[in-house]
């Protein structure tokens, strides 16, 4: 009976192990299955067998359960890999560097991009202490609300509301008990709208985006993005990257 057991544990510890490792190495399988079932791709640059920093990655975060299971209902993982022991044909090798030009991604390594399912890096960011949750809540803060609060098979197996109680005269309800709905901000220029965070942990809020210091992010701005980069982060400003041109955000003062 113990033997039996122990077989069970070690069988589900294989399958959890498989499907937290499931990264395809393909950029067009991936854009076509993040299309299919619209997910975001998530894109590892990685030196598997010889990075510090993206071994600690694979043991701390994406061979845990916690990231495999937010994975496998948000994300398309693609993993671009430039090893030094493990051998790989040319013909990837060749595709692997076009990616990291692509990217602008200069051996940084790991350096975890978050695209769309065209290929557009909504913004990336690298090696995060504090394990899967840590990890988890930075790929959220980039993808904003591209990132789906649920399955489709679970919003299907919710029990519906049930239905009102019939009356003739009785006027219809207005949506959220009245409460007025408002469209989202259309920013016109670049705000920081709060800092989170301490030390060398501060976060910036730019209009929809959240960055860390020294990390890229798509932001909204009028009915685009722009790509800004994040340089430094003080107590009440922040100093950004925009097309190659620095800039001094600082917070507005409330009323």
């Amino acid at each position: 009976m113990k033997t039996l057991m122990t077989l069970v544990v070690v069988t589900i510890l294989a399958l959890a192990s498989a499907s937290a490792g499931s990264w395809l190495t393909d950029i067009k399988t991936a854009q076509d299955q993040a299309r299919s079932q619209n997910k975001l791709i998530l894109v590892n640059f990685t030196g598997s067998d010889w990075s510090a920093g993206c071994i600690r990655l694979k043991n701390e975060v994406f061979s845990k359960p916690e990231f495999a299971s937010f994975a496998g209902e948000n994300l398309v993982l693609l993993e671009v890999d430039f090893p030094r022991q493990k051998p790989m044909s040319p013909e990837v090798r060749k595709a692997n560097s076009k990616l990291a030009d692509h990217y602008k991604v200069a051996g940084g390594y790991p350096s975890v991009h978050v695209l769309d399912a065209e290929g557009t890096s909504l913004g990336e960011t690298g090696y995060l202490p504090g394990g899967p949750n840590a990890f988890v809540a930075r790929i959220k803060s980039i993808a904003g609300d591209r990132i789906q609060p649920k399955t489709v098979a679970q919003a299907q197996t919710q029990t519906p509301p049930p239905p009102p109680h019939p009356s003739e005269n009785a006027p219809e309800a207005p949506a959220f008990n009245g409460a007025p709905t408002f469209e989202p901000k259309v920013y016109s220029d670049l705000e920081l709208k709060g800092i989170s965070g301490k030390g060398n942990g501060r976060f910036a809020l730019i209009n929809n985006q959240t960055i860390g210091a020294g990390e890229s992010a798509n932001v909204r701005l009028g009915d685009s993005t722009v790509k800004v980069k994040c340089l430094e982060i003080h107590a009440d400003y922040v100093v950004v990257s925009v097309n190659g041109e620095n800039r001094e955000l600082r917070m507005r003062s409330r009323l």
